[in-house]
C-alpha cells in the first residue's frame, strides 16, 4: 500500500512542470491574442488634366553670319559704324580710299570715248566704199577691208565699254556696306590700314531678329513623335534663359534636319523666335521646351509609390479586403511628385506609400489614408 502511494506521488510531481509549461504558453497566448496587421499609408490613383512636356538641351543660332571683306585692295579711309551697334542692310561700314579708283573710271571713259570716234570713223569709210564699189571706183577687196576694220572698230568699242563697268565696279568696291541687317561686331581694321581681298575679315555681322534656337532630339523619340501624327502646331515651343527665366515669346518649329548624326543617334530639330530686345544671342546655351497646346488627362501616382525590381517598375496595392498585392505597371512622364501611369492601375485604386518594407503579398494590413501632399 505504502509503495503504491509512493509511486503515484512520484508520478503527480514528474507531471508538475508540464502543467506549469503549458500554463504558462496558454496565459501568454491569452495576453497576446492575435499579431495585429501592420498599418501602412496609402494614396489613391488620381485623373489629372496634364500638358505634355519635354526639355531640351538648345543652343541659339543667328539666321546669318556674315563675314565682312574687303573686295579690291586699299588703304582705309573711314570706319562708319559703333562696334557692337545694329546696322541695317545697305548701311555704309567701311570707306576705301577712292582716289586710283576714280582715276581708273576716268581713264576707262577716255577709252571709251576714243574707241567710239574710231568706230565713228570705221563706218564712215565702210559706207563711202560702198558707194564707191557701186560706182565700180573702188574695188570689192577694199570694202571688204573697209567692213572687217569697221567691226573691228565695234568690238573695241564692246570691249572698252567693259573695262569701264569693271572700272565703275571696283570704284563701288570702295564703299563697303552691310549686306544684311544686323547686328556687328568689332572692327579688325582701323582708319589707314591696308586691306584686300586676300586678308582678314574687317568684321562680323549676325542677323539675330528672327534667330533659331536648333536642339538635338532622340531618334526614337522622332519616331514616336511621328509616327502619332503630331503637327509642329500642335505644340507651343518656349526657351528657359541661361538666368532661369521663361523667355516671353513664342518660337515656331521650322524644320528638321535630313540626317541624323551617327555619333550621338539625334536629329536636330530647328525653330524660329522673333528677338527685338536682343535678349537671345548666338550660340547662347538655353533650355527647350516643348509643350501640348492643349492638356490630357492620365492617370498619376506619388512617386513613392513606385519599386523596381528586376522584372521592371511595380507598386503594392492594398485591395478592398485591405490585403496587398503586387501591381506591374508601365510609368510614363514625372509630373512634379507625380507619376503618370499608363498601364496596370485604375482611378481610385489605393496604392501603398509608405510602410512597403513591413508588408508582403497577401497578408492583410491597416491601410491609413494619405492627406494630400503626404508620402512625397
Amino acid at each position: 500500500m505504502r509503495l503504491i502511494s509512493r509511486t503515484l506521488l512520484i508520478a503527480v510531481m514528474a507531471t508538475l512542470p508540464f502543467l506549469t509549461i503549458a500554463k504558462t504558453a496558454s496565459a501568454q497566448s491569452a495576453a497576446g491574442g492575435t499579431p495585429s496587421a501592420p498599418a501602412v499609408l496609402v494614396a489613391k490613383v488620381e485623373e489629372k488634366s496634364i500638358t505634355d512636356q519635354s526639355v531640351f538641351f538648345g543652343r541659339v543660332e543667328a539666321t546669318a553670319r556674315v563675314q565682312i571683306n574687303a573686295r579690291i585692295e586699299g588703304y582705309l579711309a573711314e570706319v562708319a559704324f559703333v562696334e557692337g551697334s545694329t546696322v541695317q542692310e545697305g548701311d555704309l561700314l567701311f570707306t576705301i580710299e577712292k582716289a586710283i579708283y576714280e582715276a581708273n573710271v576716268a581713264q576707262a571713259q577716255a577709252n571709251l570715248a576714243s574707241a567710239e570716234a574710231a568706230a565713228k570713223l570705221a563706218k564712215l569709210d565702210y559706207e563711202r566704199s560702198k558707194q564707191l564699189v557701186a560706182r565700180k571706183t573702188v574695188s570689192q577687196a577694199q570694202l571688204d577691208q573697209d567692213l572687217a576694220k569697221y567691226e573691228e572698230a565695234q568690238a573695241n568699242v564692246a570691249a572698252r565699254k567693259a573695262e569701264l563697268s569693271l572700272t565703275e565696279i571696283d570704284l563701288g568696291y570702295t564703299e563697303i556696306r552691310a549686306p544684311i541687317t544686323g547686328r556687328i561686331g568689332k572692327a579688325n581694321e582701323t582708319k589707314g590700314s591696308l586691306v584686300g581681298s586676300s586678308g582678314e575679315p574687317l568684321a562680323l555681322l549676325v542677323a539675330q531678329d528672327p534667330i533659331h534656337v536648333a536642339w538635338p532630339v532622340p531618334d526614337r523619340l522622332f519616331i514616336k513623335v511621328t509616327k502619332n501624327g503630331l503637327n509642329t502646331s500642335d505644340v507651343n515651343v518656349r526657351l528657359k534663359l541661361p538666368d532661369g527665366t521663361i523667355y516671353d515669346k513664342l518660337g515656331r518649329i521650322i524644320y528638321a534636319d535630313p540626317s541624323a548624326n551617327k555619333a550621338t543617334n539625334t536629329i536636330t530639330v530647328r525653330a524660329e523666335f522673333p528677338n527685338p530686345e536682343m535678349l537671345l544671342v548666338d550660340q547662347q546655351l538655353v533650355n527647350v521646351i516643348i509643350e501640348s497646346k492643349e492638356a490630357q488627362s492620365y492617370l498619376v501616382i506619388p512617386q513613392d509609390a513606385l519599386l523596381l525590381d528586376q522584372q521592371g517598375p511595380y507598386v503594392l496595392i492594398v485591395n478592398a479586403e485591405n490585403k496587398v498585392e503586387v501591381r506591374r505597371i508601365s510609368t510614363g512622364a514625372q509630373q512634379g511628385l507625380s507619376l503618370i501611369v499608363t498601364k496596370g492601375l485604375k482611378l481610385g485604386d489605393r496604392v501603398i506609400t509608405a510602410g512597403q518594407q513591413k508588408v508582403r503579398n497577401g497578408i492583410t494590413v491597416a491601410p491609413q489614408l494619405a492627406s494630400q501632399g503626404e508620402g512625397n
